[in-house]
């Protein structure tokens, strides 16, 4: 049997201590850990308060976040022989044995892990392959069916610890929470990372479920339950302040065919407002009277999609294909700054994930969107007017859902002047076919030989394996913050005015670029919104797939 100090649990939590009670609880009580397996990494979250918790579990290891990438990566090196990672919106509900699972990664090498989450309660579930009795292994590359196909995840499946420092150490992407940690693996790429080609799980049921009630990062917007008054806040009190915790015994009890399950599982140790059975059908009711309410708006939706289809749009605004937005750039000694959909939400009243909502932001927007000058050019996206065959299928799909997008730019933009395609810093996401070599070439010329001063959020270029701006004469850098920039926006302007206005400024800072681009030009330099340019040359070059998963990744925050 294997030592269970060659096992080590790493677990991720932000701003949910009651929820990590009863990861914790849960795992001691049904599970062979023992606290000092156990490391937390936790991300603070002002107004959440973890003290109490900590003082609970005293032999665990608390380790507050400093850099989510850093901090893995020493928690890997320092963890054992095998690493089972979790997130405190897990509750196991059964028992299970981390022993009996290492032991079988050690006899069976063509195992990659063994799933806690995973047993033949979850439904549908592939061919038995393996001849021991009590445990489920299959071919997760050829299986089809959901969460068995599902190799890498962080709930609650143990792997080798060789493995996973191998694939961390690989990853060329940007780590900055666990989502993107997660994320890393994906669809298109897990056969080539992933050497061991087999799971295993418990054949009898899963020992664990998600109980998604809430959502506490930004960066990836995943569905949960808010059936109940579920709020990082609202439950910190009801944690640190009434003395109230997850009912364990009750949740354990309730049967469950699916993984991630909702607020009917959400049971409290003591009755507490807003949480009861009552509540819940109300709630649930609710929210199939706002379904229906929606159903002409999918109607509308359904007919302007057709309409856009069909060429409707094209015509309505003026705006240039990328190739004569390029000739543009090549003839006329111009700035430019671009508007996506980021853009458009903001102007809307909603935050995104590179800049919260900034009333000033979004007035700044507006204005210069109107911009009529031509020595200053404003980018919207060709193809969210016009239709192309040759957009990549995940754009194409995209470009199709725009029905709003579209409807703030007809009545936003000005319909007697010319935009330039916003896509001239994103040709390779955005066209499945294109001349990418003699663009590319003309970009880069357009670079060649200059002074330039590029102005990003401070690691966002790090990463990078092949630089666009080698070609140019000298690079001077000047950093800012890569998520709500406009928020220090003084300081940057300010820091940039420094520059000497023969150079040219090339800003990679989300909606933040649009009003710096404005206000450097008013100031006689030339400046280029240049967005995520830099990353899709890098892409191009390394000739990265362009699949769903990797394009939805490029566009994350880095």
């Amino acid at each position: 049997m294997s030592n269970s100090k060659n096992i080590s649990i790493i677990v991720f939590s932000k701003g949910r201590p009651l929820q990590l009670h009863a990861y914790l609880e849960s795992l001691f009580r049904f599970s062979d850990a023992a606290q000092d397996m156990v490391l937390v990494l936790y991300c603070e979250t002002e107004g959440i308060r973890y003290e109490k918790l900590i003082s609970s579990f005293p032999d665990v290891r608390w380790i507050k976040e400093t850099k989510f990438e850093t901090d893995l990566k020493q928690s890997i090196e320092n963890a054992g022989e095998y690493i089972m990672f979790g997130c405190d919106d897990v509750v196991f509900t059964s028992a299970f044995s981390l022993a009996g699972a290492a032991d079988y990664l050690k006899n069976n090498p063509q195992v990659f892990g063994y799933s806690f989450r995973l047993g033949e309660n979850i439904k549908p579930y592939p061919d038995n392959l393996s001849k021991d009795g009590d445990v489920l292994e299959w071919n997760w590359e050829g299986c089809d069916k959901p969460h068995y196909n599902y190799p890498w995840e962080l709930d609650c499946t143990l792997y080798r610890k060789e493995d996973v420092r191998r694939m961390t150490c690989e990853e060329t992407g940007a780590i900055k929470n666990p989502n993107y940690y997660e994320a890393m693996i994906t669809p298109d790429n897990r056969s080539a990372r992933i050497a061991r080609k087999n799971m295993a799980c418990s054949k009898s049921r899963g020992c664990a479920i998600v109980i998604t009630v809430n959502r506490v990062q930004d960066t990836h917007q995943n569905g949960f339950d808010d059936s109940l008054i579920t709020d990082i806040y609202s439950l910190d009190r009801l944690y640190n302040d009434e003395d109230n915790r997850l009912d364990i015994e009750k949740i354990s009890s309730m049967p469950n065919s699916v993984i991630h399950v909702g607020a009917e599982y959400f049971i409290l140790k003591k009755p507490a407002k807003g949480y009861s059975r009552a509540r819940l059908i109300k709630k649930k009711l609710k929210n199939l009277e706002d379904r229906l309410a929606r159903f002409p708006k999918r109607i509308y939706r359904h007919f302007e999609r057709r309409s856009y289809e069909n060429g409707k749009y094209a015509k309505k605004l003026v705006i240039l294909t990328t190739e004569k937005t390029l000739e543009v750039l090549e003839e006329h000694r111009i700035s430019f700054l671009r508007y996506g959909d980021g853009e458009i939400a903001l102007m809307s009243g909603s935050s995104i994930p590179f800049q919260e909502y900034d009333a000033r932001l979004a007035q700044r927007l507006k204005e210069l969107l109107k911009l009529s000058d031509y020595r200053i050019r404003v980018g919207i996206p060709y193809y969210y007017m016009c239709p192309l065959k040759n957009l990549n299928p995940f754009v194409e799909g995209f470009a199709k859902s725009l029905s709003s997008q579209r409807s703030f730019l007809l009545k936003e933009c000005r319909d007697d002047m010319s935009y330039i395609d916003t896509c001239i810093t994103q040709v390779y996401q955005t066209y499945k076919e294109y001349d990418f070599d003699a663009y590319y070439a003309r970009m880069q010329k357009l670079l060649g030989s200059r002074d330039v001063t590029v102005i990003c959020g401070e690691g966002v270029l790090d990463r990078l394996e092949n630089n666009a701006l080698s070609v140019c004469r000298s690079v001077e850098y000047i950093y800012a913050p890569s998520i709500n920039a406009f928020s220090r926006y003084d300081e940057i302007l300010a820091a940039a005015l420094k520059t000497d206005k023969n150079r040219l400024v090339c800003i990679v800072l989300g909606p933040t670029a649009k009003v710096l681009v404005y206000d450097l030009h008013q100031n006689g330099y030339q400046a280029w919104d240049m967005g995520h340019y830099f990353k899709d040359y890098d892409s191009y070059i390394r000739k990265r797939p362009r699949t769903e998963a990797e394009i939805a990744q490029f566009y994350k925050p880095d």
